[in-house]
């Protein structure tokens, strides 16, 4: 049984008076520890700190429920209540102290209440996670009556084992996990109108400084692409290389851009860069990305459910929308490892994933341009589509294949959108585009499910809704 459970209030004040001598005096004796000792003596403190803080948010909500402060001469606010009785909060600290306990109170906030009370978390992981909370909440999914208790049991283990600022980190692995359909996919959409590059600005004599902001996607390539050069490279005669790691990563940055200006017109990428990115294979075919029913996959290695993983570099443990994986999976060189049901790597990018240099210049050649309607951004700032997502077994050729800038190629996989590869009367091969949202699951409800993938070259009317010809300035609007 609990000895301190027996205590009665006043034993346990008169301990305390006690503890507090004995930790007084222990600076003076600890000549006479060894080792084994004074790492005893720091767990001890520890132990006693944790504690400490639990019972003071303990105190801090009974006094509150009492109306404490109220009844002072003259009354108080809590805060100023905490502040008068506790040394340590009189300069600081008592309104984070009286904010977590004002939350311990609400009943939805059990699982934190237990958690802080008993010390197993502190009261600046508490602030942190209420925070998180607050963030968390109105995305998670209503259908699941259990999210809110299943993240505050998440943040508050974590926040048993390691600090605020991890606590902080879970987030994303939280929305993705337990969010509403499409939560966490909305967070990239949202963050990428965020992204901007300022114009560089003279800070010393012929030293420019630039601010770049970009979506934890922008961040994953942007490491792939620098991390190989970036590391330290030993001089001619063998010296260390001593540039510190900020000026490493930004000559790394101006030598991946002076390789892709000096490439011209000529298709170019690096192959040095090694940047895996695990999902399991139901996330992979849901474009919702919500598991699927009966695909359910935790605590068996393959990650977060609706989400990609990234493996290597500095982004290693970030986590990409399923959206992201596939469109990647068409012409980028981080390497889509797919898993199955119960973890195993069931495909590891596929030596045919991406498109060939010359097949490339074809699409150039096809396409002239971004295939999108309205879009004449030119081919050399497009990257090559898979009309039929190599997710779904889509062949890398030509037939199923398309130009798409950036953006628009974003667009065409969130808005799942139908593009198909047709023949007009003079023998030229067009792209056109249904932008209708969802098109694209449409279409492969009815594609031929012959022995490996469905033919993307089925011609279809030219009078299909909101479409536009590859190579050609004319283009269709929806009236």
């Amino acid at each position: 049984m609990n000895t301190a459970t027996e205590l009665t209030y006043t034993e346990c004040v008169q301990r305390l008076h006690a503890a507090r001598e004995a930790a007084a005096a222990l600076p003076s004796v600890l000549w006479q520890a060894n080792g084994a000792e004074l790492a005893a003596g720091l767990e001890a403190l520890g132990e006693l700190s944790a504690a400490g803080e639990g019972a003071e948010v303990a105190v801090v909500i009974e006094a509150i429920e009492r109306g404490e402060p109220g009844c002072a001469s003259p009354p108080q606010t809590p805060r100023e209540w905490v502040t008068a009785h506790h040394r340590r909060y009189a300069v600081a600290g008592a309104t984070r102290v009286v904010d977590v306990a004002q939350a311990c109170r609400q009943s939805s906030h059990h699982i934190l209440r237990e958690a802080v009370v008993t010390g197993r978390v502190s009261i600046g992981t508490a602030q942190v996670a209420l925070k998180e909370m607050r963030i968390l909440r109105p995305h998670l999914n209503p259908d699941n009556p259990d999210a809110v208790d299943t993240v505050w049991a998440a943040l508050m283990a974590l926040g048993e084992q390691h600090d605020a600022r991890t606590v902080r980190q879970l987030r994303e692995q939280l929305l993705a996990a337990y969010g509403a359909d499409d939560a966490f996919d909305d967070t990239e959409d949202t963050a990428r109108a965020g992204t901007a590059l300022t114009p560089g600005k003279e800070i010393a004599p012929g030293l420019y400084e630039y601010i770049l902001r970009v979506t934890r996607e922008g961040r994953a390539l942007l490491e792939a692409a620098i991390g190989p050069h970036a590391a330290p490279t030993p001089g001619p005669d063998g010296e260390p290389d001593e540039r510190p790691v900020e000026q490493r990563r930004a000559d790394a940055l101006l030598a991946v851009i002076g390789r892709a200006l000096t490439a011209g017109d000529n298709s170019w990428s690096s192959t040095k860069a090694q940047v895996f990115v695990g999902i399991a294979l139901a996330d992979l075919q849901t474009h919702q990305g919500q598991t699927p029913t009966g695909a359910a996959h935790t605590d068996k290695g393959l990650g977060v459910p609706g989400a990609g993983t990234l493996l290597g570099a500095l982004t290693s443990g970030d986590l990409v929308t399923a959206d992201t994986v596939r469109r990647w999976a068409c012409d980028a060189t981080i390497i889509p490892t797919v898993l199955g049901s119960c973890g195993e790597v069931v495909d590891l990018g596929r030596a045919t994933r991406l498109f060939t240099p010359a097949q490339i210049k074809r699409l150039w050649l096809r396409d002239r341009h971004c295939t999108y309607p309205g879009c004449d951004a030119p081919a050399a700032w497009t990257d090559a589509h898979h009309l039929i997502h190599w997710a779904d077994d889509g062949p890398t050729d030509l037939s199923n294949a398309a130009l798409l800038c950036q953006r628009h190629h974003t667009v065409v996989h969130s808005r799942r959108l139908h593009g198909h590869v047709t023949t007009d009367p003079h023998g030229r091969h067009r792209v056109i585009w249904d932008l209708t949202r969802g098109s694209y699951d449409a279409a492969l409800t009815h594609r031929d499910p012959g022995p490996g993938h469905a033919d993307p070259t089925t011609t279809q009317p030219d009078t299909a809704p909101d479409q536009r010809v590859s190579g050609d300035d004319t283009t269709w609007h929806r009236p």
